[in-house]
């Protein structure tokens, strides 16, 4: 369906969301609007479930928890039949939920790489982190954290599978999530994007206020030379924001004016 939009196939696009009751998952990219984004969608989608980790858990990995939580959901979704899921998964885990919900609409939001990866440090060193002491004993620097092999192409470990993204395939990775996922929005248009999306989900919606934002990192360029090193070591993530950057662009003016007067109700003028 993510290809009717971007070819301004709108009718079509949104009509094919209609009448439906699928469970909506959120596959949340660290630092891309996502909290703001996901309290519209709970608002909307209920009952709602978080699917989430204990971070100072230290007897397990990342992902092993990760895996255990994701199980944890298919067996409550099971009993209790949830509307909207969001959590930090990646597309092995959307694999899982997928077989055991085959109409399972994912969507996801994406951010220049280079802003999230930045956005991303700051937030792991300030207060609304709940292992703000241990990242920053072990962490010290950007250059540190960039350091880091498991911080590169973070987008598209999170919405490609991983062999993918190994391969450096940005355009592997493009055709796998257009053919995953029912929408993609960019933080960059965020109106348009949650519009667009709460419209899917039968109640179009303007942003309000922004939740979760570190108002303890202060705003500061990165050196010419660390932006380098950064675009070459996530240059998956940089393929794919710019594909999608690219139809978005294409198609916003445009969409603009359908969600402004398509979504009228019929006696409207």
């Amino acid at each position: 369906m993510l290809s009717d939009l971007f070819a301004k196939n709108f009718g079509r696009y949104f009509s094919g969301f209609e009448g439906t009751h699928p469970l909506w998952l959120f596959v949340h990219v660290p630092k891309t609007a996502g909290s703001s984004l996901t309290a519209e969608a709970e608002s909307i989608l209920k009952p709602s479930f978080n699917i989430d980790i204990d971070h100072t858990d230290a007897s397990r990995t990342y992902q092993a928890k990760f895996d255990a939580a994701v199980q944890q959901f298919v067996a409550s979704h099971a009993e209790h039949g949830y509307r909207f899921a969001t959590g930090h998964i990646t597309a092995r885990h959307v694999e899982t939920i997928r077989a055991a919900a085959p109409a399972l609409r994912c969507f996801s939001m994406l951010r220049h790489p280079i802003a999230r990866l930045v956005s991303d440090y700051n937030y792991q060193r300030s207060s609304m982190n709940t292992a703000q002491a241990q990242f920053v004993a072990s962490t010290p620097s950007l250059e540190a954290y960039v350091a880091r092999p498991h911080v590169h192409n973070k987008i598209a470990l999170h919405l490609a599978p991983r062999p993918l993204v190994a391969a450096g395939d940005v355009e592997g990775c493009v055709a796998y999530i257009l053919a995953t996922y029912a929408f993609v929005g960019l933080q960059e248009m965020f109106p348009i994007g949650l519009r667009t999306l709460t419209t899917l989900m039968g109640d179009p919606r303007s942003p309000k206020a922004q939740l979760r934002v570190n108002k303890e990192a202060a705003e500061k360029a990165i050196e010419p030379e660390m932006e380098e090193r950064l675009r070459a070591l996530n240059a998956v993530d940089l393929g794919i924001f710019r594909a999608f950057q690219t139809r978005w662009r294409d198609i916003r003016e445009d969409l603009r004016h359908y969600l402004a007067g398509a979504r009228k109700p019929p006696d409207s003028p």
